[in-house]
């Protein structure tokens, strides 16, 4: 054991020649910038704004018998008549489904604001929305909001893999 700590001893001292005229290494602390945390919060923000934006093109005000046709269905203009054909047709799959089974007017007119800003940034131009039956609130004052919107180029009630009546197809217009 003497041995041992003999070794120990000369090897500390080889040790301290070798490094004889090195000083100590100072270690530096970094602090990181709460930057990319800021950008995070505005980032979201922003997004929350651009959701809220499109749920205020929606009115509550309803004109009588605007929808009264069975199966509903919409187009902006003229030019996209062909767009609607196939929707009616099933030619189109959706990217995205929305369900407001349980919602409350404001609660849905939120929700459907949401999905257009969300299909707008991810490039999706089909949706699908189901607002099932109950007692046709949602049913009759859905396609007044969407009508009412910009960016909708087309809708019409879902084929019946999708829903049928209680469900509607949305084309809506991408931006660049």
């Amino acid at each position: 054991m003497n041995k041992n700590r003999q070794l120990a001893v000369n090897s500390n001292i080889l040790f301290r020649k070798w490094l004889n005229g090195t000083r100590e290494m100072v270690q530096d602390t970094i602090f990181h910038s709460r930057l990319h945390k800021v950008n995070q919060k505005i980032r979201s923000k922003r997004m929350f704004f651009e959701q809220d934006v499109h749920s205020n093109y929606f009115s509550f005000y309803k004109k009588k018998d605007f929808f009264k046709e069975n199966p509903v269905s919409y187009v902006r203009n003229k030019d996209f008549t062909n767009v609607l054909k196939k929707l009616k047709k099933g030619k189109y799959y959706p990217d995205i489904f929305l369900d407001l089974h349980g919602l409350n007017q404001y609660q849905a007119r939120k929700k459907l604001g949401q999905l257009i800003a969300i299909c707008q940034k991810e490039k999706m131009f089909c949706a699908h929305i189901m607002h099932g039956y109950g007692k046709n609130i949602l049913k009759k004052q859905i396609p007044f909001w969407l009508s009412q919107h910009p960016d909708i180029v087309a809708f019409h009630q879902a084929p019946k893999m999708f829903g049928n009546d209680a469900a509607i197809m949305v084309i809506i217009e991408i931006h660049s």
